[in-house]
C-alpha cells in the first residue's frame, strides 16, 4: 500500500498536496501500522511515497527516519511529473538526482529518458473519474482522452471498444504525438 507522504511539514506537504492536510496521513499510516501489530501480519506491505520536489528536498534523509521510527515496511523517494519543465518550474528539485529533468547548456529542461512506443498500461490498467469517465492513464489528469462513460456503457465494452483500440495502436505509432505520453514515466526511472 503506498503511502503519499510528500513533506515532513504541513508546509511542505501542501506545497504539492495543495489543501491535503499531512496529520491525517500521518494518522492514517500509523492506523495501518497498528492494524498490521494486532493482527500479527506482514501485508499489507507499507510504503512511504515521497514525492521529490524544490519545496521538501530537502527533507529526504528525515523521512526515511521516520519511517523507520513509524515502522513503515519501505520508503521511497520518486521524481515528480511536472508540466511546463522546458523552462524550469518552481516544483523542479534542485538536485538533479531527485529529477526526471535534466538541464541543456541552452538552459531548458528535456526529460532524462527517451519515449518508446509502447506502454503496458494499454494492456493492463485504466482510469475511471470520479464522474464515471473512462481514460487510458494516470497521466490523463484532466481526462482529455475520455474513451467511454460508465453512464453509458459497462467496462468490459469500453475496455474492448473500437476507440479504446485505435488510441492503443496510436501509442504504438506515435507516442510523442499524444499530449499525455509526452511527460510520462513509462520506460523511465522514476525512483530516485
Amino acid at each position: 500500500m503506498i503511502i503519499s507522504i510528500d513533506g515532513l511539514t504541513q508546509e511542505t506537504y501542501e506545497n504539492y498536496r495543495i489543501h491535503g492536510t499531512l496529520s491525517r496521513v500521518i494518522e492514517g499510516a500509523e492506523n495501518m501500522v497498528e492494524a498490521k501489530k494486532k493482527l500479527n501480519s506482514k501485508t499489507p506491505h507499507l510504503i512511504f511515497q515521497f514525492l521529490a520536489v524544490r519545496p521538501n528536498e530537502h527533507e529526504i534523509p528525515q523521512v526515511f527516519a521516520l519511517g523507520s521510527e513509524m515502522g513503515i515496511d519501505e520508503v521511497r523517494i520518486k521524481s515528480a511529473q511536472l508540466y511546463d519543465y522546458k523552462n524550469g518550474n518552481v516544483l523542479m528539485p534542485e538536485n538533479e538526482n531527485y529529477s526526471r529533468y535534466r538541464k541543456q547548456a541552452d538552459g531548458t529542461y528535456k526529460m532524462k529518458h527517451k519515449l518508446g512506443n509502447h506502454c503496458w498500461r494499454m494492456w493492463s490498467s485504466s482510469v475511471i473519474t470520479w464522474d464515471g469517465k473512462v481514460v487510458p492513464s494516470c497521466f490523463d489528469k484532466d481526462a482529455k482522452h475520455i474513451l467511454g462513460t460508465m453512464d453509458s456503457s459497462d467496462f468490459s465494452s469500453i475496455w474492448k471498444s473500437p476507440v479504446y483500440n485505435r488510441f492503443r495502436q496510436s501509442v504504438l505509432r506515435s507516442r510523442n504525438a499524444i499530449d499525455i505520453c509526452k511527460n510520462c514515466s513509462e520506460g523511465s526511472k522514476v525512483w530516485v
